[in-house]
């Protein structure tokens, strides 16, 4: 790494620097944000066809980032990638079910489901995480769109000078590849705590929770579109977005055919969910047929979680930036 890109990272970045700079800027920002948990969501479902089978996948790949972490291991990218297997030898079906608000007996089936098709060997209370899971679950994609979320983010940190300079999106790229069982265990923790909450709050499942984020994602585009447009952002915009997005209801919306071809989840699938969320009022269809984000306490009460939200994408960014920062050939 270069002697340049260190020193743009001099100084560590504080939560609530971050936090300031993304309230102010969060329709510039929040847009990259949505758009990495889009395809994060929608690769993690072509995986298997099963995103619970997915996030038990990850909450292992992210053990055994802990697992590195307490020996002081770090491995980059490349290095982490040429190893065959690794062993968690503190493998627990119940923290399983806890940490992703899934039943033992789903657990239990979805373990055996991913030992069948040798993505995991279980031996006792010892688990076996093979390279094919490894490679199955490579971040390519996401680290791109994560690299290119934050530097955005670091060229409003640098406008309001508490960087040096704005990070390009490949430097961020390199930074965390280099440090990459350090930096991916921070977006791993988030992914999985972020999605089980909402998930455990408000849907019953992952899938659900995907489709609501494509119903979300559609019409948060159109807003920005709008916004760039007549080159003004509303003040306090982050506070005000729930009301800006129900603003184009009767305009937009999505199918559940053009769901589907989104997300790749099949089409009775997506209409059973889609019911799902009619009846509990998070979604409504429009004069046109399409489903649109609904104005009800439901929704409400997800808007202000994505509110609290906001802190935790910032405290996730913080240790992304201070934890590639850290790193030195």
């Amino acid at each position: 790494m270069s002697k340049e890109i260190r020193l743009k990272f001099s100084t560590e970045v504080s939560v609530h620097e971050v936090y300031n700079v993304l309230t102010k800027n969060y329709i510039e920002i929040i847009t990259d944000y949505f758009e990495l948990q889009r395809i994060w969501l929608n690769n993690a479902y072509v995986t298997f066809k099963d995103l619970d089978k997915y996030f038990i996948l990850m909450s292992l790949v992210s053990k055994t980032f802990d697992s590195y972490a307490e020996y002081f291991i770090k491995y980059d990218f490349d290095q982490f990638y040429n190893v065959d297997q690794y062993e968690l030898r503190k493998f627990n079906i119940v923290n399983i079910s806890k940490e992703l608000s899934i039943s033992k007996e789903t657990a239990r089936r979805k373990i055996l489901e991913l030992e069948k098709i040798g993505i995991i060997n279980k031996n006792k209370k010892a688990v076996i995480i093979n390279r094919k899971a490894y490679n199955l679950q490579k971040p390519v994609t996401a680290i791109h769109l994560i690299s290119k979320f934050l530097a955005n983010l670091s060229k409003h940190l640098q406008k309001s000078n508490i960087i040096r300079q704005q990070i390009s999106s490949l430097d961020l790229e390199l930074l965390i590849k280099n440090n990459y069982t350090h930096c991916w265990n921070y977006f791993l923790k988030f992914q999985i705590g972020m999605l089980t909450t909402f998930k455990q709050k408000f849907f019953k499942d992952y899938e659900t929770v995907q489709i609501w984020a494509m119903i979300v994602y559609n019409q948060n585009l159109s807003l920005t579109k709008k916004f760039k447009a007549s080159n003004k952002y509303p003040d306090k915009v982050k506070d005000t977005y729930l009301d800006e997005l129900l603003s184009l209801t009767e305009t937009l919306g999505l199918n559940a055919m053009t769901i589907s071809d989104l997300t790749g989840i099949p089409r009775p699938t997506v209409i059973r969910k889609l019911k799902f969320l009619v009846d509990n009022k998070f979604v409504d269809k429009n004069k046109n047929g399409l489903y649109v984000v609904s104005n009800s306490n439901n929704v409400k009460e997800i808007d202000k979680y994505r509110l609290e939200n906001v802190h935790k994408i910032s405290e996730m960014s913080c240790k992304l930036f201070n934890a590639a920062r850290m790193y030195k050939n």
